[in-house]
C-alpha cells in the first residue's frame, strides 16, 4: 500500500491548486483572456474543494460531501468551458449551470433522501469521470490541431486522473454503508496521487499552451498585417491600372479635346505670322491674337496635368478635398466623350462647398467609373441625360449621379461591386468593386439602385463632412 496520509495529500492538493493557478495567471500577464481566466478561476475552486475534503473529520460533514462535491463538478465544468472557447465552441453558460442543478439534486437525493451513500459516491465518481474524460479529449484535440505538446500533456495527465476514477469507481461495487474517502485505501491514494501529479503537470502544461497560443495569435496578426499591406499595396495597383485603362477607352476623346486647343494655337500662329509679314498688323492685332495663343496653350497645358495627374501612381494622401471640384474637374475630363455620345451633363451649382478627408485622385476614380458606366448605358436611349448633385446633410457628404438610361437589373443590383461581375462584353468587372473599396477606405459607402420614377440608374457615394470652418 502507497505509504502517505491521503487527508495530507488532500491538503497538499489543495494547496497546490490555489497557489499554482496563482503563478499561472501572474506568468500570462498580457496574454491574459477569458480562457485563462476561466482555467485558473477553475484551478482555485478545485483547490478550496480539496481543502476542505482534507478537512473533513474537523468541519461539518455536509461541506466535505455536498459543497466540496459541488466545487469540483463547478471547477471541471468552468476548465471544460476554457477548452471549449479556446476551440471557439463554448457551451451555452445556462447548459452549464442547468446540468450542475439537475446533477446536484440526483447528489442530494441519493444522500438525504434515500440514504444510499454508495450509490451517491458511485454518481458522484461517474459525473466527474465523465468531466475529466471530456476535458483531456478536449486538450488532445487542441494539442493535434495545433501540434501542441503542451495540451498532449494536459490530455495525458488528466486521463491518468480518469483511470484512477474507474479504479476507484469499480472498488465501490460490493460496498456497503456509509463511504469514507479519506480511509477506502488503495483506490483513494492512487486518485489522490494522480490528482496532485494533474496539480502540477496540468498547470505547468497550461501555461506553455496559453504562451503557445498567445505567440501564435501575435504571429497570424503580423501576418494579417502584412497581407492587409501587400493587399492595399496591391489594390493601388490595380486601381492605378483601372485609371490608365478608363483613360485608354477614352484616349479618342482626349485626343479630340487637346486637339482643339493645339488646333487654335496653329491657326492663330499662322495668320499672326502672315499679317506680321504683310505688315497689315498693329501693336493691338498681334497682342490680340498672342493673348489667343497664350490662353489656348493655357487650356491644353491644363488638360495634360489632368491627365498625368490622373494616371500616374500616387502614394495615398489624407487630405482636405471639394468635392464639387471633383466633379467638375472629372466632367471636364469626360467632356469631349458624352458630346461625342451626344450625352447631356448637367451639374445643378451649390451654394457651398462639400469638404471630405480623403485622396483626389481615388475620389475622382470613383466619379469617373460610375460616370463612364453611365454614359455607356445611355446609347440607345433615346433621351440622354446625366445629373450629378453633391450636398452635405448631417455631417455626411452625399454625391448622387443619376441616368435616364433602362436602370439596372435584378441581378447587376445583387451582384454589381463584386470582383469581375460585369454586364459589359467586354469589361473586366472591376470599376464597381474598386470604387466601393475606395468608398469603404473613406468611411462611406457606394450604392445602386434603381430610379422610382422615370427610369435610370442612381449611384450615390456617402462620406463623412469635414466642418465648414477648417479651410480648404
Amino acid at each position: 500500500m502507497i505509504a502517505f496520509d491521503v487527508r495530507t495529500a488532500f491538503l497538499i492538493l489543495g494547496l497546490l491548486y490555489v497557489l499554482l493557478p496563482t503563478i499561472t495567471w501572474v506568468v500570462l500577464a498580457g496574454r491574459r483572456t477569458l480562457q485563462v481566466g476561466l482555467w485558473c478561476g477553475g484551478g482555485l475552486l478545485l483547490g478550496c474543494a480539496a481543502i476542505l475534503v482534507g478537512l473533513r473529520d474537523s468541519i461539518p460533514e455536509w461541506i466535505t460531501i455536498v459543497l466540496a462535491s459541488t466545487m469540483i463538478r463547478v471547477s471541471l465544468l468552468i476548465r471544460i468551458q476554457s477548452l471549449r472557447l479556446e476551440l471557439d465552441k463554448p457551451w451555452p453558460w445556462r447548459w452549464l449551470a442547468l446540468a450542475e442543478i439537475a446533477t446536484l439534486l440526483i447528489f442530494l437525493s441519493l444522500q438525504y433522501g434515500l440514504h444510499n451513500f454508495v450509490l451517491r459516491a458511485q454518481f458522484n465518481s461517474a459525473v466527474m469521470t465523465g468531466l475529466l474524460l471530456h476535458l483531456a479529449l478536449l486538450a488532445w484535440r487542441i494539442g493535434r490541431d495545433e501540434q501542441s505538446s503542451s495540451a498532449k500533456w494536459i490530455a495525458r495527465i488528466y486521463g491518468l486522473v480518469v483511470v484512477a476514477l474507474l479504479f476507484r469507481l469499480y472498488s465501490l461495487f460490493g460496498e456497503t454503508g456509509n463511504t469514507n474517502f479519506l480511509q477506502e485505501g488503495l483506490s483513494a491514494q492512487l486518485l489522490t496521487l494522480s490528482l496532485v501529479l494533474s496539480a502540477i503537470v496540468g498547470h505547468f502544461g497550461y501555461v506553455g499552451l496559453a504562451l503557445d497560443r498567445a505567440l501564435r495569435r501575435e504571429l497570424l496578426a503580423v501576418a494579417e498585417r502584412a497581407r492587409d499591406e501587400e493587399s492595399r499595396r496591391l489594390g493601388s495597383q490595380i486601381a492605378q491600372l483601372d485609371r490608365q485603362r478608363s483613360l485608354g477607352e477614352l484616349s479618342a476623346s482626349l485626343g479630340h479635346e487637346l486637339n482643339q486647343p493645339l488646333t487654335a494655337i496653329l491657326t492663330n500662329a499662322q495668320v499672326a505670322k502672315r499679317g506680321l509679314q504683310a505688315g497689315r498688323f498693329d501693336a493691338g492685332q498681334l497682342g490680340e491674337f498672342l493673348d489667343k495663343i497664350i490662353h489656348n496653350t493655357q487650356r491644353a497645358s491644363q488638360i495634360i496635368e489632368r491627365i498625368r495627374g490622373f494616371i500616374r501612381p500616387s502614394v495615398t494622401r489624407q487630405e482636405q478635398v471639394n468635392l464639387q471640384l471633383v466633379v467638375a474637374e472629372v466632367a471636364e475630363l469626360v467632356a469631349a466623350e458624352a458630346h461625342k455620345r451626344q450625352v447631356t451633363l448637367s451639374l445643378p451649382a451649390q451654394p457651398e462647398p462639400v469638404l471630405v478627408m480623403g485622396d483626389l485622385i481615388q475620389l475622382s476614380q470613383i466619379i469617373l467609373n460610375v460616370v463612364r458606366n453611365a454614359l455607356e448605358a445611355l446609347t440607345a436611349m433615346p433621351r440622354r441625360e446625366i445629373c450629378i448633385t453633391c450636398h452635405g446633410e448631417d455631417g455626411r457628404a452625399r454625391l448622387r449621379i443619376c441616368d435616364s438610361g433602362p436602370g439596372l437589373t435584378p441581378e447587376a443590383l445583387t451582384q454589381a461591386g463584386k470582383p469581375f461581375f460585369t454586364t459589359k462584353p467586354n469589361g473586366l468587372g472591376m470599376g464597381v468593386s474598386i470604387s466601393k473599396a475606395i468608398a469603404a477606405q473613406h468611411g462611406g459607402t457606394l450604392t445602386l439602385a434603381n430610379a422610382r420614377e422615370g427610369g435610370g440608374a442612381i449611384a450615390e457615394l456617402n462620406l463623412p463632412t469635414l466642418q465648414r470652418e477648417e479651410p480648404l
